[in-house]
């Protein structure tokens, strides 16, 4: 019973859901069943810890009844239902686009004209602000039904499809190249590859410059061609254009995910040796927190508050690094708060030759996490190496070694650490009387890949050359 469905979702209420869907229960017009009046306060004040026995529930639900499984179940689906229709209710509710959608279908259905124009002009003020995919829908809609009661009053006169059919065509080539670009993403990520069925088609035929104006196109337009195309960097200036013009229009968690394209994109031209786009990047990050797009359900993702960091002090942002740390800091999740902070504190005090402070932030938290612990192990092997601790180094390298080795399915990430492992060890026991080695490993550096911290292993073999 404790995991059935309904006792499921009555645990993911909040307190304030609750009391509303009491009240909501309590309203003959959504419910007039006191059977589910009983369960419901039966269970409404249990939030953690075992449910009573499903006897005890019917008992309170049906007093001096004898106990009928079968009744119990339906008496539970019966529940769920209500419950069902109050999220359906609440979530309406919190749409009032989608509210007056409805109204100017039913005063279509009604043939109530008047009624159906001004529903549609607080529709169409709604609208104005929002450049998603969906309001391109909504827009469509919204015009079929006017199309739909104009049918009804003139059946034998020409109609107006044209409208109808160039909505169609913006809000299907808007979703259709979202999905595209959601699904390059993940692509990349998994390993996947996708079937994109008449993306190739419309890519090729389209006058896509007739909807270069329209956000929810341009934008995802452009940032499929960044993945794809050769001349990615002609389609990411537009991308960047059109997000930092448009960004505020479209929903948080949509704008969460188009900072992210950028960032991502910066993130990899730089991994190719193009330094320019580090401050790309950080101009995308600070545009990102202006208007609140990296933060989920007010909280920032760990890995993005660290790329945050590395990024300004690549490109010599110190100050502004220390004080995004200071104010976002509260914003991580709780339990990633401390060793977030102190590996970020960690490397600002390294870029700042603080070397003694950054390994006491280094030692200060555990890493439970693969990539935060590489990467603390990474900043180890540059301080050992930069402050001439080279028997700490070698052994260091040893212990990473193993750490990798026991990874049970290595990422593309313990491959590059992997590397960054192997060149230190050749750096750490190369003979700097021999300009012939050295210029051998540097070679060898610049043709691989697949290697973190590659820019500070070539910055240590120029040292070394001096």
């Amino acid at each position: 019973m404790k995991n059935g469905k309904l006792f499921q979702l009555i645990r993911k209420l909040s307190p304030a859901e609750r009391q509303q869907f009491q009240d909501f229960l309590h309203s003959p017009f959504h419910n007039k069943r006191e059977d589910c009046l009983r369960l419901w306060a039966a269970l409404e004040g249990i939030k953690e810890g075992p449910l009573p026995e499903k006897e005890r529930l019917f008992e309170k639900s049906y007093p001096n009844s004898p106990y009928d499984d079968q009744r119990f179940r339906l008496l539970q689906s019966a529940l769920l239902g209500l419950l069902e229709s109050f999220l359906v209710l609440q979530g309406l509710r919190q749409n009032e686009l989608e509210q007056e959608l409805i109204l100017v279908r039913e005063y279509r259905k009604r043939g109530m004209e008047k009624h159906l124009r001004g529903a549609k002009r607080r529709a169409e003020k709604q609208l104005e602000g929002l450049k998603t995919a969906d309001a391109l829908r909504v827009k469509h809609d919204i015009e079929k039904e006017t199309f739909l009661l104009e049918a009804q009053k003139n059946q034998m006169g020409p109609l107006g499809y044209q409208p109808l059919i160039d909505l169609w065509d913006e809000y299907y080539l808007a979703m259709k190249l979202y999905q595209a670009c959601s699904a390059k993403s993940h692509e990349s990520v998994a390993n996947t590859p996708y079937d994109y069925g008449l993306l190739d088609a419309l890519l090729e035929r389209a006058d896509w410059e007739r909807y270069m104006s329209i956000p929810a196109i341009s934008l995802y337009y452009h940032g499929y061609w960044m993945r794809v195309s050769p001349k990615g960097e002609a389609h990411f200036a537009s991308f960047k254009r059109a997000l930092l013009e448009h960004g505020n229009s479209f929903p948080l968690a949509e704008r969460r995910d188009l900072f992210m394209v950028a960032a991502n994109y910066c993130a990899r031209k730089y991994n190719e040796g193009r330094n320019d786009y580090a401050r790309e990047s950080n101009e995308i990050y600070k545009a990102g927190l202006a208007c609140g797009a990296f933060l989920a359900q007010g909280q920032f993702n760990r890995f993005t508050f660290r790329n945050i960091v590395l990024n300004a002090l690549v490109v010599g942002d110190f100050e502004w690094a220390e004080q995004f740390i200071e104010d976002y800091q509260t914003y991580l999740p709780s339990h990633f708060q401390e060793g977030t902070v102190s590996f970020t504190r960690a490397l600002l005090e390294y870029q700042r030759q603080n070397y003694g402070q950054a390994l006491q932030l280094l030692q200060k938290s555990e890493y439970g996490d693969v990539v935060f612990n590489l990467s603390a192990r990474a900043l180890l092997i540059k301080i050992y190496y930069e402050t001439g601790e080279y028997d700490l180094l070698d052994a260091h390298l040893a212990a990473m070694r193993i750490f990798i080795r026991r990874q049970k399915n290595p990422s593309y990430l313990e491959v590059n650490y992997r590397q960054l492992v192997y060149f230190a060890q050749r750096l750490l026991e190369l003979n700097p009387y021999e300009p012939g080695d050295k210029a051998r490993l540097r070679e060898e550096v610049m043709a691989t890949k697949a290697v973190a911290e590659k820019d500070w292993l070539l910055r240590m073999l120029e040292k070394t050359s001096d």
